[in-house]
């Protein structure tokens, strides 16, 4: 809900919220905070924002001279609305590009970062793959390599071996069944 400020006929604003008369500067504070003020003709309720807002940039333009330029004043008396509708349809756009601006930032840099990631990965995979290539060419390792190979069929020819005595040797005979202790006593006597 936007802050209520009455108009009164004497020119004075009236702030509802804080019930105290309040300045076009202190108006102007809340706007540029981003809080959304509104205008209103005490005895007929009419509208006065959009007036109080253009009365706000005259007093700015007095003071700080050169807030709107001389071609834009003429071209704003020679058009009329005209001329302000293209000024705030320039503002607007402008004030959309900058509320996205953010976004299409984020969304720029996260892309960035991607490419930046895939050419990082490319070029770690070839400079890996280069240093196997060239390591592999290294005539001690090459040497090596046949020697665990040889080494590997050696030991896969001694499984095969092991399969097949396996499978030749019979199986051990079963353990003999447990012989009953009691039916051997002696009587005892000595």
């Amino acid at each position: 809900m936007p802050r209520l400020v009455k108009r009164y006929g004497n020119r004075k604003l009236y702030d509802t919220s804080e019930s105290r008369y309040v300045t076009l500067e202190e108006i102007a504070r809340w706007v540029r905070a981003g809080e959304e003020v509104k205008i209103l003709e005490n005895d007929t309720g009419e509208d006065l924002t959009a007036v109080t807002f253009a009365q706000i940039i005259l007093e700015e333009e007095r003071r700080k001279s050169g807030l709107l330029s001389i071609p834009v004043l003429r071209e704003i008396i020679q058009h009329g609305e005209a001329a302000l509708q293209g000024i705030v349809s320039t503002v607007d756009r402008g004030m959309e590009a900058i509320r996205s601006a953010p976004e299409r930032a984020a969304r720029r840099a996260q892309e960035e970062v991607g490419e930046r990631l895939g050419q990082l990965g490319r070029l770690l995979d070839e400079t890996m793959r280069g240093s196997f290539e060239r390591v592999a060419q290294l005539p001690a390792l090459q040497k090596e390599m046949r020697r665990i190979e040889r080494s590997i069929k050696a030991l896969e020819a001694r499984i095969a071996r092991l399969r097949v005595g396996a499978q030749r040797t019979p199986p051990p005979p079963p353990p003999p069944p447990a012989s009953n202790s009691s039916s051997t006593r002696s009587s005892g006597q000595g």
